[in-house]
């Protein structure tokens, strides 16, 4: 009897170890099965947004205002009335002048907005020479503004401005002074180009 009694004691034993081992193997595959259910295929990558820098030129009269802040206004941007009494390149009595400002916006890729602005303080102790237009129209303020569309960027434009000097009997004194004094009349002019992002 004692030797049945060790036989299922064994048998016991054996059932446990069976069972226990069972666990294992189920605990293994519900593990594997979480874990396959969890997973996903994951990817990162870094790169670079590149914008292309706008180009912006502008010259005044040649000159490239953009790395100088003078430009040239000689001979060969103004242009006095013809007339055979008075020399070629010279201002007198009853003289009409245009100075020519040519702003060019070649290689720009932004539309432009110029100001010129004119000091004629300089003309003031003189009221028989003045600015009398600016870009063929009447002289309204010291400051003329336009717009170079961007279609119209690589087209440089014309801008007159016009000085007059009247014949007048009432300044002939002055006149005379003027002639025998004075060598040269300078008339500021600055220009100033920014780009233009609609009015």
């Amino acid at each position: 009897m004692a030797k049945a009694k060790t036989k299922s004691k064994k048998g016991q034993k054996d059932n446990k170890i069976i069972f226990l081992v069972g666990g294992i193997v189920v605990a293994v595959v519900l593990v594997c099965v979480i874990g396959y259910s969890y997973s996903r295929y994951t990817s990162s990558s870094t790169g670079e947004a590149n914008a292309e820098v706008a180009t912006w030129a502008i010259k005044v009269n040649n000159t490239d205002i953009v790395q100088n802040a003078t430009f040239t206004m000689d001979d060969s941007y103004i242009t006095w009335s013809d007339s055979e009494y008075v020399e070629d390149g010279y201002i007198a009595p009853g003289s009409v002048g245009t100075m020519n400002i040519r702003i060019d916006a070649t290689g720009s890729q932004v539309a432009v907005k110029y100001t010129i602005s004119i000091d004629d303080s300089a003309l003031d102790q003189y009221s028989q020479i003045s600015i009398t237009k600016v870009n063929n129209e009447p002289v309204s303020g010291d400051s003329y503004s336009g717009v170079i569309a961007l279609a119209d960027v690589n087209t440089p434009v014309d801008i007159p401005i016009e000085v007059t000097w009247k014949n007048e009997t009432s300044t002939n004194t002055s006149d005379t002074t003027i002639g025998s004094t004075v060598d040269s009349l300078s008339i500021p002019i600055t220009v100033t180009a920014e780009q233009y992002l609609g009015s």
